[in-house]
């Protein structure tokens, strides 16, 4: 029997798909026709979206919770860095706990910094910001709740950011700014604290594109697998053969260009900073307290930094002096912002010993290193905290 109906192609089989097709490709060819048109009336005026901006308050995600484990990269840039589990939390408002320990202290103290005052790679309750607080509490018989606000990446800009939307808030008695070395690197390599750096710049924005739908698309999908199963794509991603691909560079496009260090506008644009924190604070009844940053750039720097800073030599034509010498003169303008507004300064980069027990990088603190900062700044805040007006003793 000759059945015709499997000899026929699959467009004779589906007409009304066809049709279908046919229809919809019409519909959509007008539609762009028409746009087309409408536009040339409107000369191109209509823009619904626009471009989105905001200014970036650069925190963890509050109510963050992880585990973090130090990569091959961070491991092999460190020579004290422990291979072991960090808990890193983060309350509601954004800060790392612990934080809030007491509804109603009698001491509230804040610190702003960058990832020095984070300390991600360093035990929970030996992250200075904490342990400063309990040292302080057991020297006073005070109840003091010491709030972390630090944000790997976050420059004097950003921190007078966080001041203002979040720290302020808290009604603080002391707040404490540690900055230096991500103020020297966005002034190095940007010229400027306003720039359009895709992670430092201090305004986002949000162009009306397609690759934006993309990334809203992206970023349900990890919402709704970090929602379901956290742990498992955890595994997944650890086992990935992509798991050590390298993340975008911040500074790609200044990558191998020659750069100098103008000193002077460092000097100038940083203390014009430490200056608006000093204010703000005052400004809202907060004394403010800045501290300089200890690191392990050196006279004579061991082996680690050498290889470190060589690579700012070769990509960049800045020697390990120039960058040494812009760093120092960052903590001497601290010094300099303090002693001209009677602001205590804590001079840690005079006070930490610069080596590798105490710091596992260029500028990270470890376990030992951090306890160390902890208890430098109690004795720092002492005459700080006695100068205080005094308040009732809180009864909880």
């Amino acid at each position: 029997m000759d059945d015709r109906s499997n000899r026929k192609n699959w467009l004779e089989r589906n007409p009304k798909k066809i049709i279908c097709a046919i229809v919809l490709l019409a519909i959509g060819c007008l539609a762009m026709v028409a746009e087309k048109l409408l536009a040339r009336r409107t000369h191109n005026l209509i823009n619904p979206i626009g471009i989105k901006r905001s200014i970036k308050l650069r925190e963890f995600n509050p109510l963050y919770r992880d585990v973090l484990v130090p990569d091959a990269n961070a491991l092999r840039m460190s020579d004290s860095l422990e291979p072991k589990k960090f808990v890193l939390r983060v309350d509601r408002q954004g800060f790392i706990m612990p934080s809030k320990i007491h509804d109603r202290p009698d001491l509230t103290i804040a610190f702003l910094g960058g990832s020095t005052t984070e300390c991600t790679y360093v035990d929970e309750d030996k992250r200075f910001p904490y342990l400063a607080g309990r040292l302080i509490e057991q020297q006073t018989s005070l109840k003091v709740n010491s709030y972390n606000a630090g944000r790997s990446g976050n420059n004097t800009l950003h921190c007078l950011n966080i001041l203002l939307n979040k720290v302020v808030n808290l009604k603080p008695d002391i707040v404490v700014l540690m900055e230096n070395i991500n103020d020297l690197a966005i002034l190095m390599y940007e010229k400027t604290y306003w720039n359009t750096n895709p992670s430092r710049s201090p305004i986002q924005e949000r162009l009306p594109t397609f690759k934006t739908v993309g990334q809203d698309l992206r970023q349900t999908f990890y919402a709704v697998r970090d929602l379901t199963f956290p742990n498992l794509a955890r595994e997944l991603k650890r086992l990935s053969p992509f798991r050590g691909k390298v993340k975008g560079d911040e500074f790609q496009k200044v990558r191998g260009q020659k750069i100098t260090i103008d000193q002077d506008m460092l000097v100038r644009e940083f203390s014009l900073n430490l200056q608006t924190f000093i204010n703000i604070c005052r400004a809202r009844g907060i004394t403010p307290v800045l501290m300089t940053q200890a690191s392990r750039l050196t006279d004579n720097p061991d082996p680690l930094i050498k290889k470190m800073m060589r690579s700012l030599e070769v990509s960049q034509g800045i020697t390990y002096g120039e960058f040494k010498g812009a760093f120092d003169r960052l903590n001497r303008t601290i010094r300099d912002v303090g002693a001209k507004n009677q602001v205590q300064v804590i001079d840690l980069a005079g006070e930490i010993p610069p080596v590798k027990e105490n710091i596992c990088d260029v500028a990270h603190f470890n376990d030992r290193g951090s306890r160390l900062v902890a208890a430098r700044i109690a004795v720092g805040l002492a005459p700080v905290i006695a100068s205080l007006p005094k308040k009732p003793l809180s009864r909880n």
